[in-house]
C-alpha cells in the first residue's frame, strides 16, 4: 500500500524555471529595498559549487556562534540539498534559497557571510540551463566576505589581461566589493594582496583575523564537529598505518591553459607506487571541486591501497586530510599554505611553471620566497623530491620554512573564528549606532 507524500506549501516549493524565477528576482530586489533588516539574523551559504556542502570558513564561523543566544543563524541551500551534520534547532534554520520562503528569509537577514560573491553564493540554476541570483541591497546590511583560502595565484584585479577578461568581466561583482564591511585575510602581507585583488575595496576593511577554517587544523580532536571527526576516522582507516602523501593540484582555466593537468603515464605510475611502497606510504588524490577538472591519473591506476581517490563527495573538508598527511604535494594550489599551518613538508610539481607564470593565472609571489620546499619541474625531479622527504624520519622546519609561515600567517592558533566574530560584532555595533 503506497503512502501519499504531502507536497510542500507553495511558498516552500522550489523555483526551477526561468520564466517564473527571473520576474520573481526582479520583484525581490524591490522587496529587499523595503523590508527592514535585522542585524541578529546572520545568513550563511552552502558551497557555491559543491551542492549541499556547508564547509570551510563558513562552517568554522557557524561552529563558533552556533550556541550564541539571541542570534538567528540561517543557512541557505539550493537544489533541495541538506548539509550533513547540521541540525535545525533554536536559532538555527536551513532554508531553500530557491523558494519564496527562502527569499523572504534572506530579505530579513541583516548580516551576509559570503564565501565568494553574491552572484555565486546565491546563484539559482534553472531547468533547461541558465542561472540568476538575487541582488541584495548592501546599505542596511553588514556584509563580510570570508573567502576560501590564501591566494597564491593572481585573481580578479591582479589577473593577466586575458584572465581578467574571462574571470572578472561582471561589473556588478567589482562594484559589490567596495560595499564589503570586511574581507578575511591571514597576515599583513596577505591583507595587502587581498586588498589589491578585491579592488576597489578600501584596504582598511581587510581583517587580519586568520582563516576560520584553519581552526580545524589546530583545535583538539575532541572539539572537532562530528562530521569532521568522522572524516578524520575514515582517513585513518584508509591509511592503515601508512604515511599519506596528499596530492592536490590546482585547476587551470581551459581558455588559456596549455594542459589542464599533468597526465601520469602507466610507467610513471608504477615507479611512483614502488617508491611509495618502499617507504610505507600511499598517495591520496584530491582533485579540484569543479566537476570538469580532469584527473592526472587514469581510473585503473587507483588501487585502493597505494593510490586512492580522496574526492570531494567522500571528504567534504580538507582539514581531516591535512591532519592525517605526512607530505603535501601540489603545483600552485594554496592547499600547501594550509599545510604550513601544521609544519608539514611540501613539494611542488610545477611541470608548467613558465607557461603558468606567463600565460595562465600567474603567481602573486616568487616561488623561491613563498614555497619552502622542493619545486620539481619534471617527473624525475618529483621522484627525487619525494624520495628525499620520505627518507627523513621527520620534518624539521628550517629558517626558509619559518619565513614562509611568517609571510602567510600572523596567527598560528585555533582562534581565527573567534577573532573574526569579534570583528564582525564590532562592525554590527557600529552599524547599529548609525
Amino acid at each position: 500500500m503506497s503512502v501519499a507524500v504531502a507536497s510542500p506549501p507553495p511558498w516552500r516549493r522550489r523555483i526551477t524555471r526561468a520564466w517564473l524565477g527571473l520576474p520573481l528576482l526582479a520583484l525581490w530586489r524591490l522587496l529587499d529595498l523595503l523590508v527592514p533588516k535585522r542585524l541578529d539574523r546572520w545568513a550563511f551559504f552552502a558551497h557555491p559549487l559543491k551542492p549541499g556542502q556547508f564547509v570551510e570558513n563558513a562552517r568554522a564561523v557557524f561552529e563558533q556562534v552556533k550556541h550564541e543566544p539571541g542570534l538567528q543563524r540561517w543557512i541557505f541551500v539550493r537544489g533541495g540539498h541538506r548539509p550533513p551534520g547540521i541540525e535545525e534547532g533554536p536559532g538555527t534554520r536551513i532554508a531553500d534559497l530557491d523558494s519564496l520562503a527562502g527569499l523572504w528569509a534572506l530579505a530579513r537577514c541583516g548580516v551576509l557571510l559570503l564565501t565568494n560573491s553574491t552572484a555565486m553564493d546565491m546563484s539559482l540554476a534553472w531547468q533547461g540551463g541558465g542561472f540568476a541570483a538575487p541582488r541584495p541591497w548592501f546599505g542596511r546590511r553588514v556584509v563580510v566576505n570570508l573567502w576560501h583560502g590564501i591566494p597564491l595565484k593572481r585573481l580578479f584585479a591582479l589577473a593577466h589581461p586575458q584572465q581578467r577578461h574571462h574571470g572578472d568581466r561582471n561589473r556588478s561583482r567589482r562594484r559589490e566589493r567596495r560595499h564589503y564591511d570586511g574581507l578575511v585575510a591571514s597576515s599583513p602581507v596577505d591583507s595587502h594582496a587581498m586588498a589589491a585583488i578585491f579592488h576597489p575595496l578600501p584596504p582598511d576593511r581587510v581583517w587580519v583575523t586568520g582563516l576560520p577554517r584553519n581552526d580545524f587544523l589546530r583545535m583538539d580532536e575532541a572539539a572537532l564537529p562530528a562530521a569532521l571527526a568522522a572524516e578524520l576516522q575514515r582517513v585513518r582507516v584508509l591509511r592503515q598505518g601508512r604515511r599519506l602523501v596528499l596530492y592536490a593540484p590546482t585547476y587551470r582555466d581551459a581558455s588559456v591553459a596549455r594542459d589542464l593537468c599533468y597526465r601520469f603515464g602507466d610507467t610513471e605510475v608504477q615507479r611512483l607506487k614502488l617508491l611509495l611502497e618502499r617507504h610505507g606510504a600511499m598517495l591520496g588524490m584530491r582533485g579540484h571541486y569543479l566537476a570538469n577538472a580532469p584527473s592526472p591519473f587514469a581510473r585503473e591506476h587507483f588501487d585502493g591501497r597505494t593510490l586512492v581517490d580522496l574526492d570531494h563527495a567522500s571528504f567534504h573538508e580538507l582539514a581531516p586530510l591535512l591532519r592525517e598527511s605526512a607530505v603535501v604535494l601540489t603545483d600552485y594550489s594554496s592547499v600547501y599554505i594550509d599545510a604550513l599551518y601544521l609544519d608539514l613538508p611540501v613539494v611542488s610539481f610545477a611541470y608548467d611553471l613558465e607557461h603558468y607564470s606567463q600565460r595562465q593565472n600567474g603567481l602573486l609571489y616568487d616561488m623561491e620566497l613563498a614555497f619552502p620546499g622542493p619545486v620539481a619541474t619534471d617527473f624525475q625531479a618529483l621522484l627525487a623530491a619525494l624520495e628525499a622527504i620520505l627518507s627523513r624520519p621527520a620534518c624539521v622546519p628550517d629558517e626558509r620554512y619559518r619565513a614562509a609561515q611568517r609571510l602567510f600567517f600572523q596567527h598560528g592558533d585555533a582562534g581565527n573564528s573567534r577573532r573574526l566574530v569579534e570583528r564582525l560584532q564590532a562592525a554590527i555595533a557600529a552599524r547599529s549606532r548609525r
